[in-house]
């Protein structure tokens, strides 16, 4: 059998360098792309880096030393064990500048670690990302190597070029000398990682290491600029994630080391602590803690845990007490899922699925209840809220008075007091038409007797709890009486052989009109001329303008034949204030344009509350309770 081939050119790693560093720079030597040199060496040519670390077995490492001349064994101290790294999550390259440039672009295999953070040299932190593309510089395999001087990075940027920046001009980290880092980063490269070790000694030397500089750790970042230590939070979650072997071995030993029956049993059963909140507080997967706990033999359980119900007590509430099971759950603090669930096993048959099995359309009330009371609660919902309601309701004078002071709108409330006339089976009150406010028929005065009654009020208010609507005070009820004409409240008839009247109902509508009219009270005017000064549409300006002189405010006149425009048309009709309108004080209402905007601005953005707005002349203020 023949022998290898040695190669002519011979280059030695340096002591502690990595394999790839050091393929690198002999295939650099040679004048050669690296995945060749790898084919004359009879090496795999992995996409990625990692692999010459960890996946060269070791009769291909014998002959690669006998290739190039190199003592048996030689090798070992620059690739990893096995049991290191996997090819699940390859290992993350970090580098120095200053080292790199010092020793021309070769590196260390410490480098390649997931706890080596620092240079203790130059007391710096490692970086890992380039500094022109921003990604990992050794990740994968590089390729066209003897192209491009050492230190620079190799990872591709198009499918035929790679980044080519200089990673020693990066700029450093560094860290104040004696830092923790640093101390314990000396520590941590005492420890033997080659070939020949133990993959768990090694795990276990650094982790008693870091436990035992854990504490130090912390203290010593507000030393650290802000850009260090984001680096050092990143690298330490590096370090710690459950996707590298290490990350995995340190799950492992927490959970053999604490997560045992007894912390399970005291945490997750007695103290009932949910795992996914264990597994947070140890900073492990949820799904390790789960697992653990499923080997240990400890239940697991989905959702909501067992409560422990009397079963009694529950007959009695669902039974006898018609009580939902959601208000049988929020009682205990379960869903009502889980007291379905016991009363199946209980053998109770189960009321009609959704609001049909809820209390309230359950509930009867006892025969001592006035029957009307009665008919408006049993079998329904909200019977006791539209009782409360219409008791609110018989105070004013309008539903638009109720639907305001309830902040309701008047069309539910409508619906509402329907659905209590539909119970009762009787007409409660009468509407409110044009100036008549609304009345309580005779079956509805005698329920509101009943609602007044103390049993009956106890039994709203225990039903309604804190959520019960309040009776209206007498200022809400003035002001609703105030506004009860609404938007066709008819306008104050002035006869100009009666004093004038000291109050006076103007409609909110007609008030920019009769703002118009009283600004120019002095002169004649005509629909046409209103329509160009004030925008008002012309139908509005001729049905208010017969409302104004209908009601005695104005006076007219047609058109006389010396002042016909020359060119004919349509006649027109001349209007001016009436003496009556003249006598009284509106000139203060109009010389205090805020007040008019305000008043005519809560119409327009609130018709419901500032409908038949009064003017009180007399004082010149507005109606009680409104601005």
């Amino acid at each position: 059998m023949s022998q290898p081939r040695t190669l002519a050119i011979r280059l030695l790693p340096e002591p502690g360098e990595s394999i790839d560093s050091w393929l690198e720079a002999l295939a650099r030597r040679s004048w050669t792309p690296l995945s060749s040199l790898l084919d004359a060496l009879s090496l795999p040519t992995p996409e990625r880096t990692s692999p010459l670390l960890t996946g060269l077995p070791a009769p291909l490492l014998r002959v690669l030393e006998e290739q190039l001349a190199l003592p048996a064994g030689h090798l070992d101290q620059s690739v990893f064990s096995p049991g290191i790294f996997s090819h699940r999550s390859a290992p993350h390259w970090r580098f120095c500048p200053t080292c790199l440039h010092q020793s021309q672009g070769r590196s260390p295999i410490r480098w390649w670690l997931p706890w080596t953070f620092a240079c203790t040299e130059h007391q710096t932190l490692l970086q890992s990302l380039c500094p022109r593309c921003l990604k990992p510089p050794r990740e994968f395999l590089p390729r066209p190597v003897h192209l491009h001087p050492p230190g620079h990075c190799m990872r591709r940027s198009t499918e035929r070029t790679v980044c080519g920046a200089d990673l020693t001009t990066a700029v450093p980290i560094p860290l104040v000398p004696s830092h923790a880092v640093l101390e314990t980063q000396k520590s941590l490269d005492i420890i033997r990682v080659d070939r020949k070790a133990n993959p768990d000694s090694v795990f276990t030397a650094v982790e008693k290491e870091l436990a035992q500089r854990a504490r130090s750790l912390p203290d010593d970042l507000e030393a650290m600029s802000s850009a260090a230590r984001d680096v050092w939070s990143h690298m330490l979650r590096s370090a710690t994630s459950a996707a590298t072997e290490f990350g995995a071995w340190r799950i492992k030993k927490v959970g053999q080391e604490i997560l045992t029956l007894d912390f399970l049993r005291q945490e997750y059963e007695e103290s009932g602590r949910p795992l996914h909140e264990i597994a947070d507080g140890l900073s492990v997967p949820r799904a390790f803690v789960i697992q653990r706990a499923k080997d240990l033999g400890v239940p697991i359980y989905r959702g909501t845990r067992p409560v422990a119900f009397d079963d009694e007590w529950l007959k009695d509430q669902y039974i006898n007490r018609v009580r939902s099971a959601e208000d049988i759950g929020a009682e205990v603090g379960v869903c009502g899922g889980v007291v379905l669930r016991r009363l199946e096993r209980l053998d109770i048959p189960r009321r009609p699925f959704g609001v049909q099995s809820s209390t309230e359309l359950n509930r009867k009330l006892d025969e001592s209840a006035p029957r009307d009371i009665r008919a408006a609660v049993e079998g329904t919902l909200g019977g006791w809220l539209r009782l409360r309601r219409f008791q609110i309701h018989m105070q004013f004078p309008t539903l638009l008075g109720t639907a305001h002071y309830l902040g309701v709108a008047p069309g539910r409330l409508a619906m509402q007091f329907g659905r209590l006339e539909e119970a009762t089976g009787a007409e409660l009150f009468h509407r409110s038409v044009r100036h008549e406010p609304q009345r309580p028929t005779a079956r509805g005065t005698s329920l509101l007797n009943d609602l007044d009654g103390p049993n009956v009020q106890q039994l709203m208010r225990n039903d309604l709890g804190p959520q019960i609507e309040a009776l209206p005070d007498q200022a809400s009820i003035d002001a609703a009486i105030a506004l009860a004409d609404g938007e066709r409240a008819a306008l104050t008839t002035l006869d100009p052989h009666t004093p004038p009247p000291t109050r006076v109902r103007i409609p909110p509508p007609i008030l920019p009109l009769l703002q118009y009219l009283v600004e120019h009270a002095d002169q004649v005017t005509y629909s046409a001329q209103i329509r160009a000064r004030t925008e008002i549409p012309f139908t509005t300006i001729y049905k208010q303008l017969k409302h104004f002189e209908e009601a005695g405010w104005l006076t007219s006149r047609r058109e006389t034949a010396h002042e016909r425009r020359p060119r004919g048309g349509r006649g027109r009709t001349y209007y001016t204030l009436s003496p009556a309108a003249r006598l009284l004080p509106l000139r203060s209402l109009i010389d205090d344009p805020g007040k008019l905007r305000k008043w005519t601005a809560a119409w327009d953005g609130k018709a419901d509350t500032a409908m038949g707005q009064r003017l009180e002349l007399a004082g010149q203020t507005t109606p009680k309770g409104h601005s």
